[in-house]
C-alpha cells in the first residue's frame, strides 16, 4: 500500500528532528570536551611557569629595572646640577658656547 503524501512529510520531519537533536547533543559533548581540554592546558601552563620560577625571575628583573631607572635619574640630576654650576661660574663662556652651537646648527640646517 503506497504511503500518503502527508505521511511522507511527517516521516521526513520526524527524521530531521531526531537528526537535529542528535547533532545538538554531539555538539554539546564536543563543547564540554573542548572546555575541559582548555582548562587542562591552562593549568599545565601555570604549573610550568611556576615550576620554572618564571614569576620570580620577572620580579627580579622588575627590581633591577627600578634600580637602574633610579640610577639613571640620579645621574641625570647630577649632570644637570654640574652644568648649572659651571654656567653660573662662567656665564660669558657659557653664552659663547651656546652661541657657537647655535651657529653650527644653523649651518647644518642651511646645507640640508
Amino acid at each position: 500500500m503506497p504511503a500518503k503524501p502527508d505521511d511522507l512529510h511527517n516521516v521526513d520531519l520526524e527524521f530531521l528532528k531526531s537528526e537535529f537533536n542528535r547533532f545538538r547533543s554531539e555538539v554539546a559533548g564536543m563543547k564540554d570536551r573542548l572546555g575541559g581540554n582548555a582548562s587542562e592546558v591552562l593549568d599545565q601552563m601555570s604549573a610550568y611557569l611556576d615550576g620554572h620560577g618564571v614569576s620570580s625571575r620577572v620580579s627580579a628583573l622588575e627590581a633591577q629595572l627600578e634600580k637602574l631607572a633610579g640610577k639613571a635619574k640620579d645621574s641625570g640630576k647630577v649632570a644637570v646640577d654640574r652644568l648649572e654650576a659651571q654656567m653660573s661660574e662662567r656665564p660669558l663662556a657659557s653664552l659663547a658656547v651656546a652661541f657657537g652651537v647655535g651657529l653650527l646648527a644653523a649651518q647644518l640646517v642651511r646645507r640640508s
